[in-house]
């Protein structure tokens, strides 16, 4: 049985000139490892992990400058 934890990944970029923050990407993750086990949460199509904080759905944060 897989683990049924997921995430949603959102991505921001600083908006040049401002103090305002944009949300560039927006993932929805799900973990593929078993049911039950040990440690962060992985999805490995998109390469990320996290840590659920007790949830079936996660919203994770990340900050990220320049292309």
């Amino acid at each position: 049985m897989a683990c049924s934890h997921r995430a949603v990944l959102i991505v921001t970029c600083s908006v040049q000139g401002t103090s305002s923050n944009l949300a560039k990407r927006r993932v929805d993750l799900r973990c593929g490892k078993p049911a039950g086990h040990d440690g962060p949460h992985s999805d490995a199509e998109h390469g990320e992990s996290w840590e659920d904080r007790g949830c079936e759905l996660t919203h994770v944060l990340r900050h990220e400058d320049g292309d």
